[in-house]
């Protein structure tokens, strides 16, 4: 089979489509017929280097986390799933070397889920990473019907999710994005709109319940000056102090901070699947790649200003 591995980090990734065997499924595993995958910034990243300490397992290493497909075989213990069935899921590229980008990817049967024929396998590809870390977001950040959230980087991959996931729980969104993205952020349903080309964040208004920081880049110091009293921060980016500081300065401080730390969630995915099925939710595709065109992919993700997500198709 193909699969779009790195052998060494380097800068520019170390990127070669090889011809490898076919996996076999460990006892809890599945293995997947991949027919599409996507591409997060995080899988270039861990490529050229940028989380050496938080990366398990040598090279070569296959990249790609999220992806959609069928079921071509079980492992021992695996119930539930037969031969055929479609599914969605997404690996954990910082412990499995065996990512996404092949003609086919074992993984535990606890991060592939059932997937509905009215979720197209493109759009099951493109949701599934950023889908299920724009529902932790709201889920840390208390977003509920009436809540009023802002979400910094709303044109991104996870930013214009959270927006649409925010929005499908009955909450008012102000959306900071560039200029460029307005009316993009407005069609997705955006209340209010930020330019941050136009704007810094100390002219931005205040006492939001929530702030979803999808860049995320807003400094500590700003925070209580966007919240309201008791309201959250949360980070797709974890830091030190989210370990570290965080769980005590929230027991007493006036606001709270969080940094998502994704895991498989079938309640998760099963908000996606009901959002998009019901028209709450949609997945902008910024643009579709060939697994032989990963690294012209990667070269348009690492430029900067994708709006939405950048597929993979494999099968």
């Amino acid at each position: 089979m193909r699969a779009v591995r790195y052998h060494s980090i380097t800068a520019a990734g170390d990127l070669r489509l090889d011809d490898v065997p076919v996996p076999q499924p460990a006892p809890g595993e599945v293995l997947v017929r991949v027919h599409y995958a996507s591409l997060n910034p995080v899988d270039w990243k861990i490529a050229t280097g940028h989380f050496r300490l938080l990366v398990r397992g040598g090279r070569p290493r296959t990249m790609g986390s999220d992806l959609s497909g069928e079921i071509a075989a079980t492992g021992k213990g695996v119930l539930g799933f037969k031969a055929g069935d479609p599914v969605w899921g997404f690996v954990d590229p910082f412990r499995q070397p065996a990512g996404t980008f092949a003609d086919y990817c074992a993984l535990p049967a606890a991060n592939v889920f059932p997937r509905s024929e009215k979720l197209p396998a493109r759009d099951a590809a493109a949701l599934a990473c950023v889908g299920v870390t724009s529902v932790t977001l709201c889920d840390l950040g208390g977003v509920s019907a009436g809540s009023r959230v802002l979400v910094n980087g709303a044109s991104g991959g996870v930013g214009h999710v959270a927006v649409q996931v925010a929005k499908a729980r009955g909450a008012s969104v102000t959306a900071v994005a560039s200029g460029a993205r307005r009316a993009f952020v407005e069609s997705i349903g955006a209340d209010g709109f930020i330019d941050y080309r136009a704007s810094t964040p100390e002219s931005w208004p205040g006492g939001f319940g929530a702030v979803l920081d999808c860049v995320p880049n807003l400094p500590r110091g700003l925070h209580r000056r966007l919240l309201a009293a008791g309201g959250r921060y949360v980070s797709t980016l974890p830091g030190p102090a989210t370990f570290l500081l965080d769980p005590l300065l929230n027991r007493v401080g006036r606001i709270q901070r969080y940094g998502v730390m994704i895991a498989p969630s079938a309640p998760a995915m099963q908000e996606l699947t009901d959002d998009f099925e019901h028209g709450r939710l949609r997945c902008h595709v910024d643009g579709e790649f060939g697994l032989e065109d990963v690294p012209r992919a990667i070269a348009v993700s690492r430029a900067g200003h994708v709006q939405g997500k950048l597929v993979v198709r494999i099968a």
